[in-house]
């Protein structure tokens, strides 16, 4: 199995104390009630490690295709491409297409469609229905697919196309984590959604841990989720700046996708 080296270990360990540590310091020291918010605004903290993960991807995807270029077949490599440039993409859109280094002034449809008043597509879709989309195909691709085909394995070998979903367990628990920061028992439907699902894949994963897998230290990181959504739900009153979650979220979860692209790209090489 792919095995995640220490060095992202402890960046992992480390984000995850970052971010326990940005809710936990906002409810209760006195005078950095706007902790979270600063850690979770444009081009803060959070924002920026996307960005430089969304990069990372990118320059991760074209080295391996310099460097595979005789060994994986054209269709390996024109995934590669395309999942290179769609993280491109999207770290472009966080930077609003150098808006946010070079302060250039919105074009007037910008100025009066987008919603940040920025100059990016992202922000021209409503907030609700586009993290509603993106954080459901990644609970598709990244967790229950995922975790399903390793439930069933002996049922769904066969299928080809599924061997790609046969990710490492950890990652699947980085996604998770990102799920752990939700604003909880807020009335609204998405919400509600959210936190049933998070809740939902919680107990798929502890199925899967405890039918399939003996193993101490994924034991413990997924004791560690358990904890955090914990200590989330007794702060959930914390996110009343309504995209303070959302740029951690989207940050373990750019995280996992690098992990992930790294994991196939070095399974693909093992098959040469």
């Amino acid at each position: 199995m792919f095995s995640i080296s220490k060095i992202t270990t402890l960046l992992i360990t480390l984000l995850y104390i970052i971010a326990l540590l940005s809710v936990v310091v906002t409810a209760h020291l006195s005078g950095y009630e706007n902790f979270l918010k600063t850690m979770t605004q444009e081009n803060g903290f959070f924002e920026t490690i996307s960005v430089v993960l969304l990069f990372s991807i990118f320059i991760y995807g074209i080295v391996a295709m310099i460097k595979n270029s005789q060994l994986f077949s054209t269709l390996i490599l024109l995934s590669i491409l395309a999942f290179s440039l769609l993280a491109f993409l999207a770290g472009m859109e966080e930077i609003s297409w150098g808006q946010h280094l070079f302060h250039f002034q919105s074009g007037d449809y910008f100025l009066e469609q987008n919603l940040q008043k920025e100059t990016n597509l992202h922000n021209l879709v409503d907030a609700n229905l586009f993290s509603s989309v993106i954080y459901s195909t990644i609970y598709t691709l990244f967790v229950f697919i995922p975790l399903l085909y390793k439930i069933f394995a002996k049922h769904l070998e066969q299928i080809t196309l599924l061997k790609y979903f046969d990710i490492n367990p950890h990652t699947i628990l980085v996604v998770l984590f990102a799920s752990v920061f939700q604003m909880y028992f807020y009335n609204d439907i998405g919400v509600l959604v959210d936190m049933l699902t998070h809740i939902t894949a919680l107990l798929l994963f502890g199925y899967f841990l405890w039918s399939n897998v003996n193993n101490f230290w994924l034991t413990v990181h997924y004791i560690v989720i358990i904890v955090s959504t914990v200590i989330s739900m007794l702060h959930y009153s914390v996110y009343d700046f309504f995209n303070m979650q959302y740029e951690i979220r989207e940050m373990f979860v750019v995280l996992a996708a690098l992990l992930i692209f790294i994991e196939l790209v070095t399974k693909e090489k093992t098959k040469m």
